[in-house]
């Protein structure tokens, strides 16, 4: 047995239990409502990925081999078939627990450090599973079960007969009368008027901000656009799998920034992403133009160093999300108290290595702040600045598992296949 073969192992489990870990959580979090579940599967989440990344992500990755899998054909009937909440829960507490176990036994070739962690999650997991069926029992009815039934009552229904067309004598004709003014037309919404180039007279139906801060809370990956990049770039980065786009306009254009986001919401329309629910489409978000944001829904605004932020959340509203630029301990701090207290929504911390946007803070400045927070942050944290293949690790090192990345997927020859190999990170 190969080093590459028992991290091709290692590296299948992870994949699978941090999915399965995840599908309990959402079902914690949005069916049950329960706080304390919900933090508890966190945290346990948290402690699953300090585990994997005491794997050598390069050998993991590097023994990735889906198309080689021969377990991707393997399937069975019971795989697509889910009757309730209690069969989801099950099911993905039973994979979390398998996975656990693998990785706790094969770890112990490569990286014997990490093989009592996942026993400790092992462990975990069996707790958990006994909470969320406990919650289970306390709800009283399972919703999926009430959704099923009423799938299978639509279906018995008997069809109902086939209307019998009966004769219509025509109408006598009436006398010629003087045409019916026109209505007086409707005084036009604030939101047509803000954007008539970009939605065609009629704006994209807002979404809550706690719809957005799901999706947000759910993304790993943000990417910097220039949205005066050729137009096939631009559909290419809309099609690849990127979680929340963030629109850095030039402001030394003389039209900066409407001509250029008309640019890409074009784009966007073309690609069909403006149909999708907030739950399953990336992220809008304008830097540093507050007004425009607002003015043109995106789902919000990022603002650089020195703005201030009450201002910013006045401006953009309540529905819409606010993130911030951050450099140095005190400016996190900052902003974690500011997500607290409902005015900002997520932190960009950088730039972390060298770049264009200023002087690099290091993975030390990440590492202090994971240090900083007990638990889970308030708001979700993004490093910045200079990210690319070959850094991003001592980023996922120091604890933070988001990355917002520019030029090494804008610059890339395939940006989405760049796209896709970012997300595999995660």
């Amino acid at each position: 047995m190969s080093k590459r073969e028992i991290y091709r192992i290692l590296d299948a489990a992870a994949n699978r239990g941090r999915e399965a870990l995840r599908v309990v959580e959402d079902a914690a979090r949005f069916l049950e409502d329960d706080a304390e579940l919900t933090a508890r599967l966190k945290e346990t989440r948290h402690q699953f990925a300090a585990a994997q990344n005491k794997f050598d992500r390069r050998e993991r990755l590097d023994a990735r081999d889906v198309a080689a899998d021969v377990g991707t054909c393997v399937e069975t009937e019971d795989e697509y078939r889910r009757t309730s909440l209690a069969d989801v829960l099950a099911a993905n507490f039973a994979r979390l627990q398998e996975a656990a176990r693998s990785l706790e036994e094969y770890s112990k070739i490569v990286a014997p450090n990490a093989a009592r962690d996942w026993e400790q999650i092992r462990y975990a997991a069996y707790s958990l599973e006994k909470l969320a069926f406990d919650a289970l029992a306390r709800r009283g009815s399972d919703p999926f079960e009430e959704l099923a039934a009423e799938f299978a009552a639509s279906v018995e229904t008997e069809p109902a007969p086939e209307p019998v067309e009966t004769p219509v004598e025509p109408e006598p004709p009436q006398p010629e009368s003087e045409p019916t003014p026109a209505p007086e037309p409707l005084e036009t919404p604030l939101e047509t008027v803000a954007a008539p180039f970009i939605f065609g007279g009629s704006h994209r139906p807002k979404t809550d901000r706690e719809a957005r801060r799901a999706r947000l809370e759910t993304a790993s990956l943000c990417v910097y656009v220039d949205p005066a990049r050729p137009d096939g770039e631009l559909r290419d980065l809309l099609r690849a799998d990127i979680d929340v786009f963030q629109i850095v306009v030039d402001p030394n254009s003389a039209n900066a920034p409407d001509a250029q986001t008309e640019r890409f919401f074009k784009r966007w329309r073309e690609t069909g992403s403006q149909t999708r629910d907030v739950e399953s489409r990336p992220l809008l978000f304008l830097r540093d133009y507050v007004d425009w944001a607002a003015a043109l829904s995106f789902d919000g605004a990022t603002v650089d160093r020195g703005f201030d932020w009450n201002v910013a959340r006045e401006t953009l509203g309540p529905d819409a999300l606010l993130g911030a630029t951050v450099s140095t301990l005190d400016e996190a701090e900052a902003g974690l108290r500011a997500g607290e207290l409902g005015v900002l929504d997520f932190l960009e911390v950088g730039p972390v290595f060298a770049s264009q946007t200023g002087e690099p803070t290091g993975t030390a400045l990440l590492r202090t702040i994971v240090d900083r927070v007990e638990g889970e942050p308030s708001i979700p944290l993004f490093a910045f600045g200079g990210v690319d293949f070959q850094n991003c690790d001592e980023a996922f090192d120091s604890g933070f598992e988001r990355l917002a990345v520019g030029s090494a997927i804008l610059n890339a020859p395939d940006k989405r296949a760049a796209a896709s190999r970012f997300k595999c990170l995660f």
